[in-house]
């Protein structure tokens, strides 16, 4: 990216953060999803800023609403706030301006910027051969557990701790030199000849990369948005305020003790938490943590840890398992196709092919991680059924395998009060950005009961998200603490409306005399406390010049009802502040689908039609939505 003025920057600061409603909504530390069609690229985002910046200052631009305008024109650098956020790009920029580095990529962690420029370094698991291939120095103490640096030893790291002076020149074969420091950013640390640079911030770090021909910017990135996530909107606009001048805003917090107490309030049978700055974040030290419980003491003699896992489910947790794990753990992947019918016509399920998976096991160690419901077709799981082949698997092969439940779409199912999974080790591993904070913070939750294989596993993620410094910060658990009060009811109304929407939907279609395959959770479900917001559907085929009906779809309901939809990926949303709330539609294969292989992403399309998923909230106006469908339909269908 080209880097901006800091000077300049730094006067247009002062103007957006120092007076209220000068940034657009969007842009507030609250937002964690963002319009699609105002998603861009990150460079095409800083040029669109830089030219934001010219017109500020040369016409002299104070108003806030003027400089709302402009600034909404930027667009976003990002589609979610895990993988970047206006002020955290803001933030970046400026760095990079300051420092002189090619490159300034900020993380919600403070160990994360050394661990990840490693990580994207060295081999797969590999030894690098004679001598280290890369070297990593700082003035202090590492933040690392004994195990951590050990790790990274054997991984070929040189760790220089305490050391002082300049640099000593690279041995041939060194891949990498790294320079740490354990405190903020001066301007001397550029004067170390690394290749690449860290500081620290009070809620985060950064990795300065001089030489880009050696650190790769784009695996830097995958590595943060899959285990960790960009610097937090919150903490980015509090560092920006710094820079600017501006004084401090106290920030709500919360502590773990808190959010605890609350999610006991709501599921009795749970016993330990841990909280990550990202719903991925819980699941790579999850998926870590099992491999290294599962394969004991000696891991390297271990058979690697087979994870199992839905081909088709949300593209995030695919590549983190596919690509980023196996690099670092003893993980086998092991996706299972869930898609398509049986001889019967009865649509496969994960529990399925799971069960078929097991006699090919035998002693090896391996995981299940599924979501219940499922995303986006809302499959509720046979967990009676499961629990009978794996205590069948358990007594043949004396092997115990743990389930990983993902429940983020139905966020009150009682997992741990089910008599099936009394006794067995299992772990809700979820994300908290959705119903749990109402969509105004990125989090992960992980909670398991009383088995001790479970709790096993729950301590060791909390070492791994301790040396990755993957906790919550603590405006995200005030968000979680203020989220979990209301759940409830809040739960219920969600739950009627995505009822009454599902209805509207069926009727708009059956006038014109077609049926729907739409997917929704029963009233029997619902009782089981699957309550949910969440609507996936297949349109009836028609003619269209979009590359998918859905996208004509979603288009059509932007143009005409453009206070009610938004077109974004997430769900669990509420506007707040007493302000009516919307609804977002959007087509999966473009959003949270779309880090999917290609074929299958295909093979879910019914009628050559791709599913459709609407997020329905507390406060939306479902009769007017659903006036806006029908009239779709009137011009799809007569």
């Amino acid at each position: 990216m080209t880097p901006l003025s800091p000077d300049r920057l730094i006067q247009v600061l002062q103007r957006i953060l120092g007076q209220a409603r000068a940034l657009p909504e969007d842009w507030e530390p609250e937002a964690t999803t963002y319009d699609l069609p105002r998603f861009h690229s990150e460079a095409e985002f800083a040029a669109r800023f830089s030219r934001a910046v010219d017109q500020i200052l040369d016409r002299d631009l104070r108003d806030p609403e003027a400089l709302r305008a402009l600034l909404f024109e930027c667009g976003h650098p990002y589609d979610y706030a895990r993988l970047g956020h206006p002020l955290s790009t803001l933030y970046e920029l400026y760095m990079q301006a300051r420092s002189g580095a090619a490159r300034a990529v900020s993380f919600a962690s403070r160990t994360k910027p050394f661990l990840a420029a490693i990580e994207a370094a060295t081999a797969p698991r590999g030894a690098p051969g004679s001598g280290a291939a890369v070297r990593l120095y700082t003035a202090g103490r590492l933040p690392l557990s004994e195990d951590g640096k050990q790790a990274l030893r054997r991984k070929g790291v040189e760790l220089r701790e305490g050391w002082q002076g300049p640099l000593p020149a690279a041995p041939p074969g060194t891949a990498l030199t790294l320079y740490a420091s354990q405190g903020p950013y001066t301007d001397d640390l550029m004067q170390h000849q690394a290749d690449g640079i860290c500081y620290v911030l009070p809620q985060g770090g950064v990795l300065l990369i001089r030489r880009p021909e050696a650190i790769d910017a784009q695996r830097i990135q995958l590595i943060r948005k899959r285990t960790v996530a960009a610097l937090l909107a919150a903490d980015a606009k509090a560092e920006l305020r710094r820079l600017a001048g501006l004084a401090e805003v106290p920030a709500a917090t919360a502590t773990e003790r808190d959010c605890d107490a609350r999610l006991v309030s709501l599921f009795p049978e749970v016993r330990e938490c841990a909280y990550f700055c990202t719903g991925l974040a819980a699941e790579a030290a999850v998926f870590s943590a099992a491999a290294r419980v599962l394969q004991g003491a000696a891991p390297e003699d271990a058979a690697p840890m087979k994870l199992f896992y839905a081909q088709n489910g949300y593209g995030g947790t695919c590549q983190l398992i596919a690509e980023i794990l196996p690099a670092q753990e003893r993980i086998e992947p092991a996706p299972l196709p869930v898609l398509g019918r049986d001889a019967g016509g009865r649509p496969f399920t994960l529990i399925d092919r799971f069960i078929d998976a097991l006699p090919g096991l035998g002693g090896s160690p391996a995981c299940l991680f599924l979501e219940t419901p499922t995303n986006p077709e809302l499959q509720v799981h046979d967990f009676p059924r499961l629990m009978t082949a794996l205590r069948a698997h358990w007594a043949r092969h004396g092997r115990q395998i743990p389930v990983l439940v993902d429940t983020t779409l139905a966020p009150l199912y009682p997992l741990f009060a089910q008599e099936c999974t009394r006794g067995w080790p299992f772990l809700l591993v979820k994300s908290g950005s959705k119903y749990f904070t109402r969509g105004k913070a990125t989090l992960g939750v992980v909670c398991c009961g009383e088995e001790p294989l479970a709790r096993r596993i729950l301590a060791q993620a909390r070492a791994i998200g301790s040396d990755a410094d993957a906790f919550a910060k603590p405006s995200q658990l005030a968000a979680l603490a203020e989220g979990l009060s209301d759940l409830r009811p809040r739960m219920e109304r969600i739950a009627a409306n995505t009822r009454r929407l599902a209805l509207l939907i069926r009727e708009a279609l059956a006038r014109h005399g077609r049926e729907v395959t739409l997917y929704t959770i029963s009233d029997a479900q619902l009782a089981a406390g699957l309550q949910s917001g969440i609507l996936s559907f297949y349109l009836p085929p028609a003619p269209t010049s979009h590359a998918d009906l859905v996208d004509e779809f979603v288009e059509y309901l932007l143009a005409h009802a453009p206070a009610l939809v938004k077109n974004r990926v997430s769900y669990g949303q509420s506007s707040g502040s007493g302000r009516p709330d919307v609804f977002y539609v959007i087509n999966p294969e473009e959003s949270t689908q779309g880090a999917l292989p290609e074929a299958v992403k295909a093979s879910q399309k019914k009628d050559n039609v791709q599913i459709c998923r609407v997020s329905v909230p507390e406060h939306g106006d479902v009769e007017l939505l659903g006036r806006a469908i029908a009239s779709f339909c009137d011009m799809k269908y007569t």
